[in-house]
């Protein structure tokens, strides 16, 4: 059979096989229709280190507009443990601050020669402290695909607990003292932008915490980002002093921009949350108004555990217009199963009242979960077919009062004329919820609130947990 005669999607199937398994470049030069066809897949997906960057100046013009996704691995050189060892791992002592900041500037120079060219998706990580990855192999870090990490040479050690030696720029990144050796650019050098990026990803892999002003000038250098997904941890340890909540806070208030159309911020955390504290719920409520501000452009926002709902629609009030959003997804502690029922409706009848104001609304879900419970309240609206329903899912059963139906009816005759569907369904008691992760899986979400590949690494990490787990969510420099 002669290759002209396959069907497209055939001759598309065989090479990717081919690309996956055999040599890319050789099968690329037998003829222009195999090396499109090649090229496409092999540029598509691309993993950059700062030791590969140099050869990432050699992409040529031709091939750029075929980059359509970018994982910036930072990663810091081996570890050798003292106590018992173990090589193959990393030193986090020799990645500081100012290293992953010139490593990420050296990328926006080579990105700036790049001329926009559709979507290009930039997914920066900042491996872990690795002491901790040398001395639990759940912790999970990977490419952008779902995959198991390789965990040869690594040997399980937990000396690096009691080394006190292990001092670091983790809690402070990108804003470290400066050293006299290593001086900061001065302010006339201004660094060149990188228009071609779209997209911007801060996985959860990243352990650890981005410093407001670093974000801020990361969005800086990417001027026509209209896509962000971030996904930090909280500190819980200093939270009394310094909320990481600001971190988020100063990120929205730096976010209003026409240009911006998603948002999706997921705060991680293992566990239960511990009791809140006043200066958390006072953090809390100031990134509630900044999420606000940030939405009133926004087509799409999801955010989860960085701030109650109940704050988010308390600052609702102070506006009364959103032209552009589409979707909405945040979570609140109101739902658990141990919450007196009018609370929950309380807050229902709310949310209604504010969907009332985003004309354009097409989905709202208001959710939460953890290790023995997780519910979702849904609002779902079809113009094309004339039809609106809202959901309650849970594992507890919920009575949705008649004036929560009555104000959510309210909200679809506005838009179209039809009699609003309720449902209820109770997860079947088999369903066992171990975190967040497994509320994320087991709700059927309607909108993105954490990325795939983030959420398998959560019910990885939940399902191997160890007690060393508790101590490693974040890792900050006390």
């Amino acid at each position: 059979m002669f290759w002209d005669s396959l069907p497209v999607e055939i001759q598309t199937h065989i090479l990717e096989a081919l690309v996956l398994h055999g040599d890319s470049a050789r099968y690329a030069s037998i003829c222009r229709a195999w090396q499109t066809i090649i090229e496409q897949r092999i540029f598509a997906r691309l993993k950059v280190t700062r030791s590969r960057l140099a050869g990432f100046s050699d992409i040529g013009y031709r091939h750029r507009h075929l980059v359509k996704y970018i994982w910036f691995s930072i990663e810091p050189s081996e570890y050798h443990c003292p106590h018992c060892g173990g090589v193959g791992v990393y030193n986090w002592h020799q990645v500081s601050s100012k290293t992953i900041r010139k490593a990420i500037q050296d990328l926006v120079i080579q990105l700036s020669i790049w001329e926009p060219s559709g979507s290009l998706l930039l997914d920066i990580s900042v491996k872990a402290p690795n002491a901790l990855m040398h001395s639990s192999s759940i912790i999970q870090y990977g490419p952008p695909v779902i995959s198991e990490p390789k965990k040869d040479k690594i040997i399980q050690c937990s000396h690096w607990l009691h080394d006190t030696s292990l001092q670091g720029p983790a809690a402070y990144l990108f804003n470290e003292t400066t050293n006299v050796s290593e001086p900061e650019p001065e302010p006339s050098q201004e660094m060149p932008k990188a228009r071609a990026v779209t997209s911007l990803l801060l996985r959860r892999q990243t352990r650890h915490p981005w410093k407001s002003e670093a974000l801020e000038e990361l969005l800086d250098l990417l001027p026509e980002v209209h896509e962000i997904h971030y996904e930090p941890w909280r500190d819980w340890r200093r939270m009394e002093e310094r909320p990481t909540n600001t971190t988020t806070m100063r990120l929205c208030k730096s976010l209003r921009s026409d240009q911006l159309r998603r948002m999706v911020i997921f705060e991680n955390f293992h566990g239960n949350n511990p009791a809140i504290s006043l200066a958390v719920q006072a953090a809390e409520i100031d990134t509630a108004y900044a999420l606000v501000e940030a939405s009133l452009g926004l087509e799409h926002l999801a955010a989860s555990f960085v701030s109650d709902a109940s704050h988010f629609f308390d600052a609702c009030q102070k506006w009364n217009f959103w032209p552009r959003l589409e979707s909405l997804a945040l979570t609140s502690n109101v739902l658990k199963s141990q919450q007196q029922s009018v609370y929950i409706n309380d807050l229902l009848e709310t949310i209604a009242l504010v969907a009332m104001k985003m004309p354009r609304l097409k989905s709202m879900e208001l959710w939460n979960g953890r290790a023995g419970f997780a519910g979702v309240f849904q609002y779902q609206i079809f113009e094309s077919d004339r039809t609106a329903k809202i959901t309650w899912r849970s594992t507890w059963d919920l009575p949705l009062e008649p004036r929560v139906l009555k104000a959510w009816q309210a909200v679809v005759s506005e838009r179209v004329d039809c009699k609003l569907q309720v449902v209820t369904e109770i997860l079947d008691a088999n369903v066992v919820i171990t975190s967040h992760g497994d509320a994320i899986r087991y709700l059927m979400l309607l909108n993105t609130v954490v990325h795939p590949v983030s959420l398998w690494q959560i019910q990885k990490e939940t399902a191997y947990q160890t007690p060393i787990l508790a101590q490693i969510g974040w890792f900050t420099v006390i």
